[in-house]
Protein backbone atom coordinates (compact mmCIF):
# COMPACT_ATOMS: atom_id res chain seq x y z
CA UNK A 1 0.00 0.00 0.00
CA UNK A 2 2.95 2.56 0.85
CA UNK A 3 4.48 1.89 -2.29
CA UNK A 4 0.73 2.71 -4.35
CA UNK A 5 0.51 5.60 -2.88
CA UNK A 6 4.38 7.07 -3.54
CA UNK A 7 3.58 6.12 -7.33
CA UNK A 8 -0.14 7.75 -7.08
CA UNK A 9 1.08 10.78 -5.70
CA UNK A 10 4.31 10.52 -8.16
CA UNK A 11 1.75 10.59 -10.63
CA UNK A 12 -0.04 13.48 -9.48
CA UNK A 13 2.93 15.52 -9.03
CA UNK A 14 3.89 15.08 -12.88
CA UNK A 15 0.51 16.07 -13.56
CA UNK A 16 0.31 18.84 -11.83
CA UNK A 17 3.64 19.88 -13.21
CA UNK A 18 2.46 19.15 -16.93
CA UNK A 19 -1.06 20.85 -16.13
CA UNK A 20 1.53 24.15 -15.05
CA UNK A 21 3.62 24.03 -17.72
CA UNK A 22 1.17 23.95 -20.45
CA UNK A 23 -0.65 26.92 -18.29
CA UNK A 24 2.41 28.61 -19.20
CA UNK A 25 3.19 27.75 -22.40
CA UNK A 26 -0.51 28.74 -23.25
CA UNK A 27 0.21 32.24 -21.24
CA UNK A 28 2.96 32.88 -23.84
CA UNK A 29 1.50 32.00 -26.61
CA UNK A 30 -0.87 34.64 -26.16
CA UNK A 31 1.47 37.30 -25.26
CA UNK A 32 3.79 36.86 -28.26
CA UNK A 33 0.70 36.51 -30.78
CA UNK A 34 -0.33 39.93 -29.34
CA UNK A 35 3.22 41.68 -29.82
CA UNK A 36 3.22 39.65 -33.52
CA UNK A 37 0.05 40.91 -34.28
CA UNK A 38 2.16 44.66 -33.93
CA UNK A 39 4.92 43.62 -35.70
CA UNK A 40 7.06 43.33 -32.70
CA UNK A 41 8.60 39.87 -33.91
CA UNK A 42 11.72 40.43 -31.74
CA UNK A 43 9.69 40.78 -28.26
CA UNK A 44 7.39 37.41 -28.92
CA UNK A 45 10.29 35.38 -29.65
CA UNK A 46 12.10 36.64 -26.40
CA UNK A 47 8.63 35.79 -25.24
CA UNK A 48 8.35 32.24 -26.19
CA UNK A 49 12.07 31.45 -25.82
CA UNK A 50 11.47 32.73 -21.74
CA UNK A 51 9.39 29.28 -21.37
CA UNK A 52 10.97 27.43 -18.43
CA UNK A 53 10.97 24.19 -20.04
CA UNK A 54 13.40 25.36 -22.76
CA UNK A 55 11.67 25.43 -26.10
CA UNK A 56 13.27 22.09 -26.86
CA UNK A 57 10.60 20.77 -25.11
CA UNK A 58 7.55 21.99 -26.40
CA UNK A 59 7.64 21.70 -30.31
CA UNK A 60 4.46 24.00 -30.61
CA UNK A 61 6.17 26.97 -29.06
CA UNK A 62 9.43 26.00 -31.31
CA UNK A 63 7.53 26.19 -34.32
CA UNK A 64 5.92 29.64 -33.52
CA UNK A 65 9.47 30.60 -32.12
CA UNK A 66 10.96 29.92 -35.62
CA UNK A 67 7.74 31.06 -37.92
CA UNK A 68 8.49 34.48 -36.11
CA UNK A 69 12.14 34.05 -36.76
CA UNK A 70 11.53 33.82 -40.37
CA UNK A 71 8.29 36.84 -40.52
CA UNK A 72 11.14 39.10 -39.07
CA UNK A 73 14.04 38.25 -41.33
CA UNK A 74 11.24 39.48 -44.31
CA UNK A 75 10.12 42.28 -42.76
CA UNK A 76 11.41 45.92 -44.65
CA UNK A 77 13.45 48.52 -43.38
CA UNK A 78 11.76 52.17 -43.09
CA UNK A 79 13.93 54.47 -41.69
CA UNK A 80 13.18 57.91 -43.75
CA UNK A 81 11.27 60.35 -41.56
CA UNK A 82 10.13 62.30 -44.54
CA UNK A 83 8.56 59.69 -46.66
CA UNK A 84 6.08 58.97 -43.52
CA UNK A 85 2.84 60.62 -44.10
CA UNK A 86 0.99 62.40 -41.34
CA UNK A 87 -2.53 62.80 -41.33
CA UNK A 88 -4.37 66.18 -38.50
CA UNK A 89 -7.32 66.06 -37.09
CA UNK A 90 -9.13 68.45 -35.14
CA UNK A 91 -11.93 67.67 -32.39
CA UNK A 92 -14.36 64.78 -33.95
CA UNK A 93 -17.95 66.74 -34.64
CA UNK A 94 -20.40 64.46 -33.16
CA UNK A 95 -23.60 65.99 -34.57
CA UNK A 96 -23.12 67.58 -37.61
CA UNK A 97 -26.74 69.26 -38.20
CA UNK A 98 -26.30 71.01 -34.08
CA UNK A 99 -22.53 71.95 -35.14
CA UNK A 100 -23.79 73.66 -38.23
CA UNK A 101 -26.74 75.34 -36.78
CA UNK A 102 -24.30 77.05 -34.42
CA UNK A 103 -25.08 81.12 -35.17
CA UNK A 104 -21.13 82.39 -34.53
CA UNK A 105 -19.17 79.23 -35.53
CA UNK A 106 -21.57 77.06 -37.82
CA UNK A 107 -20.08 77.67 -40.90
CA UNK A 108 -16.64 77.08 -39.43
CA UNK A 109 -17.34 73.79 -38.13
CA UNK A 110 -18.71 72.63 -40.97
CA UNK A 111 -15.86 73.23 -43.39
CA UNK A 112 -12.83 73.04 -40.76
CA UNK A 113 -14.12 69.75 -38.92
CA UNK A 114 -14.85 66.22 -39.78
CA UNK A 115 -17.35 63.98 -38.01
CA UNK A 116 -16.68 60.34 -36.15
CA UNK A 117 -18.64 59.05 -39.02
CA UNK A 118 -15.72 60.45 -41.36
CA UNK A 119 -12.83 59.48 -39.10
CA UNK A 120 -13.62 55.78 -38.87
CA UNK A 121 -14.16 55.66 -42.65
CA UNK A 122 -11.00 57.33 -43.21
CA UNK A 123 -9.34 54.71 -40.85
CA UNK A 124 -11.22 51.69 -42.33
CA UNK A 125 -9.64 52.95 -45.61
CA UNK A 126 -6.27 53.31 -44.08
CA UNK A 127 -6.34 50.00 -42.80
CA UNK A 128 -7.45 48.53 -45.91
CA UNK A 129 -4.86 50.27 -48.26
CA UNK A 130 -2.02 48.51 -45.78
CA UNK A 131 -1.25 51.68 -43.87
CA UNK A 132 0.53 51.07 -39.72
CA UNK A 133 0.33 53.45 -36.85
CA UNK A 134 3.64 54.57 -36.13
CA UNK A 135 5.00 57.30 -33.56
CA UNK A 136 7.54 59.77 -34.41
CA UNK A 137 10.50 58.54 -31.95
CA UNK A 138 9.93 55.07 -34.11
CA UNK A 139 12.18 57.23 -36.49
CA UNK A 140 14.01 59.70 -34.32
CA UNK A 141 15.39 58.81 -30.09
CA UNK A 142 16.08 61.54 -28.46
CA UNK A 143 19.12 60.73 -25.96
CA UNK A 144 21.22 62.91 -23.56
CA UNK A 145 25.08 62.08 -24.56
CA UNK A 146 28.10 61.82 -21.81
CA UNK A 147 28.85 65.69 -21.93
CA UNK A 148 25.44 66.28 -21.25
CA UNK A 149 24.28 67.39 -24.61
CA UNK A 150 20.99 66.36 -25.98
CA UNK A 151 19.40 65.37 -29.40
CA UNK A 152 17.97 62.86 -31.21
CA UNK A 153 19.33 59.97 -33.24
CA UNK A 154 17.83 58.05 -36.35
CA UNK A 155 16.27 54.90 -35.81
CA UNK A 156 14.26 53.37 -38.06
CA UNK A 157 11.16 50.32 -37.88
CA UNK A 158 10.62 47.27 -40.14
CA UNK A 159 7.09 46.39 -41.80
CA UNK A 160 5.71 43.38 -43.65
CA UNK A 161 6.17 43.72 -47.70
CA UNK A 162 2.97 45.40 -48.72
CA UNK A 163 2.48 47.85 -45.29
CA UNK A 164 3.21 51.54 -45.01
CA UNK A 165 3.69 53.66 -41.67
CA UNK A 166 1.55 56.84 -41.26
CA UNK A 167 1.47 59.08 -38.10
CA UNK A 168 -1.97 60.52 -36.95
CA UNK A 169 -2.10 63.66 -35.24
CA UNK A 170 -5.34 64.62 -33.00
CA UNK A 171 -4.80 69.02 -32.48
CA UNK A 172 -6.75 71.35 -30.41
CA UNK A 173 -8.37 68.48 -28.20
CA UNK A 174 -8.99 70.75 -25.42
CA UNK A 175 -12.71 70.51 -26.37
CA UNK A 176 -12.99 74.58 -25.77
CA UNK A 177 -15.62 76.88 -24.56
CA UNK A 178 -16.45 77.49 -27.84
CA UNK A 179 -17.57 73.98 -29.07
CA UNK A 180 -19.81 73.50 -25.43
CA UNK A 181 -23.14 75.32 -26.43
CA UNK A 182 -23.86 73.91 -30.03
CA UNK A 183 -24.11 70.33 -28.93
CA UNK A 184 -22.38 68.80 -31.74
CA UNK A 185 -19.41 67.69 -30.06
CA UNK A 186 -18.55 65.99 -26.98
CA UNK A 187 -17.69 68.53 -23.98
CA UNK A 188 -14.73 66.51 -22.41
CA UNK A 189 -12.43 63.45 -22.39
CA UNK A 190 -12.22 61.22 -18.96
CA UNK A 191 -11.25 57.53 -17.89
CA UNK A 192 -14.20 55.79 -16.60
CA UNK A 193 -14.73 53.34 -14.07
CA UNK A 194 -13.58 50.61 -15.98
CA UNK A 195 -10.13 52.65 -17.04
CA UNK A 196 -11.59 53.10 -20.41
CA UNK A 197 -10.98 56.42 -22.31
CA UNK A 198 -14.55 57.83 -23.33
CA UNK A 199 -15.69 60.85 -24.36
CA UNK A 200 -18.52 62.99 -22.11
CA UNK A 201 -21.52 64.90 -24.06
CA UNK A 202 -23.99 67.99 -22.50
CA UNK A 203 -25.80 65.60 -21.03
CA UNK A 204 -23.51 63.70 -19.51
CA UNK A 205 -23.55 60.44 -21.86
CA UNK A 206 -20.41 58.56 -22.22
CA UNK A 207 -19.30 56.71 -25.80
CA UNK A 208 -16.95 56.35 -28.30
CA UNK A 209 -17.62 59.84 -30.23
CA UNK A 210 -14.33 61.36 -29.99
CA UNK A 211 -10.95 60.90 -31.75
CA UNK A 212 -9.16 58.83 -29.10
CA UNK A 213 -11.92 56.30 -28.00
CA UNK A 214 -12.71 55.78 -31.88
CA UNK A 215 -9.23 54.67 -32.50
CA UNK A 216 -8.70 52.99 -29.35
CA UNK A 217 -12.05 50.71 -30.49
CA UNK A 218 -10.70 50.63 -34.22
CA UNK A 219 -7.06 49.45 -32.86
CA UNK A 220 -8.68 46.57 -30.50
CA UNK A 221 -11.02 45.24 -33.63
CA UNK A 222 -7.26 45.63 -36.09
CA UNK A 223 -4.61 44.96 -33.42
CA UNK A 224 -2.30 45.07 -36.90
CA UNK A 225 -3.32 48.73 -37.28
CA UNK A 226 -0.69 50.02 -34.71
CA UNK A 227 3.29 49.23 -34.64
CA UNK A 228 4.24 48.31 -31.26
CA UNK A 229 1.33 50.11 -29.72
CA UNK A 230 1.81 53.07 -31.20
CA UNK A 231 -1.11 55.31 -30.99
CA UNK A 232 -1.40 59.10 -32.26
CA UNK A 233 0.22 62.39 -31.24
CA UNK A 234 -2.40 64.58 -28.86
CA UNK A 235 -1.44 67.98 -29.54
CA UNK A 236 -2.88 69.86 -26.40
CA UNK A 237 -3.09 74.22 -26.11
CA UNK A 238 -3.51 75.08 -22.15
CA UNK A 239 -5.15 78.47 -22.40
CA UNK A 240 -8.35 76.89 -21.65
CA UNK A 241 -7.48 73.87 -19.45
CA UNK A 242 -7.30 70.20 -20.65
CA UNK A 243 -9.26 67.65 -21.97
CA UNK A 244 -12.04 70.02 -21.70
CA UNK A 245 -11.69 70.06 -17.58
CA UNK A 246 -10.19 73.48 -15.80
CA UNK A 247 -6.65 73.10 -15.17
CA UNK A 248 -7.47 73.39 -11.23
CA UNK A 249 -8.87 69.57 -11.97
CA UNK A 250 -5.27 68.14 -11.59
CA UNK A 251 -6.17 64.65 -10.11
CA UNK A 252 -8.87 64.17 -13.39
CA UNK A 253 -6.16 65.27 -15.97
CA UNK A 254 -3.70 63.35 -14.81
CA UNK A 255 -5.35 60.22 -14.93
CA UNK A 256 -6.28 60.96 -18.65
CA UNK A 257 -2.53 61.85 -19.17
CA UNK A 258 -1.57 59.00 -18.25
CA UNK A 259 -4.12 56.50 -19.15
CA UNK A 260 -3.22 57.85 -22.47
CA UNK A 261 0.66 57.48 -22.15
CA UNK A 262 0.05 54.27 -21.12
CA UNK A 263 -2.24 53.41 -24.29
CA UNK A 264 1.13 54.19 -26.06
CA UNK A 265 0.23 58.05 -27.13
CA UNK A 266 2.24 60.89 -27.56
CA UNK A 267 0.91 64.13 -25.73
CA UNK A 268 2.48 67.42 -27.50
CA UNK A 269 2.57 71.23 -26.92
CA UNK A 270 0.36 72.95 -29.19
CA UNK A 271 1.78 76.55 -27.73
CA UNK A 272 -0.02 78.06 -24.45
CA UNK A 273 -2.73 80.04 -26.25
CA UNK A 274 -2.56 78.29 -29.41
CA UNK A 275 -1.07 80.77 -31.37
CA UNK A 276 1.59 81.43 -34.47
CA UNK A 277 5.02 80.98 -32.98
CA UNK A 278 6.12 82.21 -36.83
CA UNK A 279 4.53 85.56 -35.42
CA UNK A 280 6.20 85.97 -32.43
CA UNK A 281 9.50 87.40 -31.68
CA UNK A 282 11.46 85.47 -28.87
CA UNK A 283 10.14 87.53 -25.95
CA UNK A 284 6.12 86.44 -27.27
CA UNK A 285 7.44 82.60 -27.93
CA UNK A 286 8.85 82.70 -24.21
CA UNK A 287 6.47 84.67 -22.90
CA UNK A 288 4.23 82.10 -24.27
CA UNK A 289 5.83 78.76 -23.32
CA UNK A 290 7.13 80.07 -19.63
CA UNK A 291 3.08 80.03 -18.90
CA UNK A 292 2.91 76.26 -21.03
CA UNK A 293 6.04 75.05 -18.13
CA UNK A 294 4.47 76.79 -15.02
CA UNK A 295 0.73 76.15 -15.64
CA UNK A 296 0.12 73.03 -17.83
CA UNK A 297 3.57 71.15 -17.49
CA UNK A 298 3.01 70.52 -13.50
CA UNK A 299 -0.69 69.09 -14.12
CA UNK A 300 -0.09 67.53 -17.56
CA UNK A 301 3.57 66.04 -17.61
CA UNK A 302 6.37 66.87 -19.58
CA UNK A 303 6.91 66.72 -23.54
CA UNK A 304 9.78 67.25 -26.05
CA UNK A 305 6.97 67.66 -28.73
CA UNK A 306 5.91 70.85 -30.05
CA UNK A 307 2.64 70.77 -32.90
CA UNK A 308 2.80 74.16 -34.09
CA UNK A 309 -0.72 75.49 -34.81
CA UNK A 310 -1.94 75.57 -38.29
CA UNK A 311 0.90 77.93 -40.15
CA UNK A 312 3.35 78.80 -36.88
CA UNK A 313 6.40 76.93 -38.18
CA UNK A 314 9.64 79.36 -36.87
CA UNK A 315 11.15 78.12 -40.35
CA UNK A 316 10.57 76.77 -43.73
CA UNK A 317 11.99 73.66 -45.06
CA UNK A 318 15.53 74.63 -44.14
CA UNK A 319 17.58 73.46 -41.18
CA UNK A 320 16.55 74.82 -37.98
CA UNK A 321 18.76 77.71 -36.65
CA UNK A 322 18.83 81.45 -34.92
CA UNK A 323 17.49 82.71 -31.41
CA UNK A 324 13.76 81.44 -31.85
CA UNK A 325 15.35 77.48 -32.60
CA UNK A 326 17.57 78.25 -29.67
CA UNK A 327 15.15 79.32 -27.34
CA UNK A 328 12.55 76.24 -28.23
CA UNK A 329 15.76 73.46 -27.76
CA UNK A 330 15.89 75.44 -24.28
CA UNK A 331 12.49 74.58 -23.50
CA UNK A 332 13.47 71.22 -23.99
CA UNK A 333 11.83 70.37 -27.32
CA UNK A 334 13.29 67.58 -29.65
CA UNK A 335 10.38 66.85 -32.47
CA UNK A 336 8.51 69.95 -34.38
CA UNK A 337 5.51 69.43 -36.57
CA UNK A 338 4.25 72.00 -38.95
CA UNK A 339 1.78 71.73 -41.34
CA UNK A 340 1.81 70.77 -45.51
CA UNK A 341 -0.30 70.22 -47.89
CA UNK A 342 -0.64 66.84 -49.14
CA UNK A 343 3.16 65.92 -49.79
CA UNK A 344 5.40 64.22 -46.90
CA UNK A 345 8.72 66.11 -45.38
CA UNK A 346 10.83 65.34 -42.60
CA UNK A 347 14.11 65.93 -41.03
CA UNK A 348 16.54 64.60 -38.54
CA UNK A 349 19.35 66.46 -37.78
CA UNK A 350 21.62 65.83 -34.55
CA UNK A 351 19.53 67.77 -31.66
CA UNK A 352 16.10 67.59 -33.30
CA UNK A 353 13.45 65.89 -35.45
CA UNK A 354 10.82 68.04 -37.86
CA UNK A 355 7.87 66.56 -39.58
CA UNK A 356 4.80 67.78 -41.19
CA UNK A 357 1.24 67.29 -41.19
CA UNK A 358 -1.40 67.17 -43.80
CA UNK A 359 -4.76 69.06 -41.55
CA UNK A 360 -7.96 66.63 -42.72
CA UNK A 361 -11.18 68.90 -42.84
CA UNK A 362 -13.84 69.13 -44.81
CA UNK A 363 -12.96 71.74 -47.05
CA UNK A 364 -9.92 69.89 -47.96
CA UNK A 365 -10.89 66.91 -48.61
CA UNK A 366 -14.10 68.58 -50.76
CA UNK A 367 -11.18 70.92 -52.55
CA UNK A 368 -7.86 68.66 -52.37
CA UNK A 369 -8.64 65.16 -53.35
CA UNK A 370 -5.36 64.74 -54.44
CA UNK A 371 -3.75 65.58 -51.02
CA UNK A 372 -4.99 62.22 -49.75
CA UNK A 373 -4.00 60.20 -52.93
CA UNK A 374 -2.79 56.72 -51.85
CA UNK A 375 -4.62 56.86 -48.39
CA UNK A 376 -8.45 56.86 -49.03
CA UNK A 377 -10.87 58.19 -51.22
CA UNK A 378 -11.47 61.98 -50.23
CA UNK A 379 -14.77 61.63 -51.77
CA UNK A 380 -16.14 58.69 -50.69
CA UNK A 381 -14.96 59.35 -46.57
CA UNK A 382 -17.12 62.78 -47.06
CA UNK A 383 -20.84 62.03 -45.61
CA UNK A 384 -23.73 62.71 -47.75
CA UNK A 385 -25.48 65.22 -45.08
CA UNK A 386 -22.81 67.64 -46.33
Amino acid sequence: MGRARERAELKAREERIAELMQNEAETLKSRAAALAAEYDYENAMKTLASYSGGLAGNQELLGLYNSYKEALNDLVVWNDLSKIPNLSFRTLVTDLEKASADPDRGSRYRKNYITTDEFSRILNQLYENGYVLVSLSDFAMPYTAEDGSVGVSMTSIRLPEGKKPIILTSEGDNYYSHTEGCGGFADKLTVNEAGELVCVDTAGNEGAFGFVPVLNAFIAEHPDFSYAGARATIALSGYEGLFGMELSQTEAIRKVAETLRQQGYDIACYTYADTEYADYGVAGLQEDLDKWFAEVTPVLGETDILVYPTGGDIKGQEAYSGSKYDALHGYGFRYFVGTGSGASWGMTATQYARHIRTIVSAVNLAEHPDWFAGLFDAATVLSAER
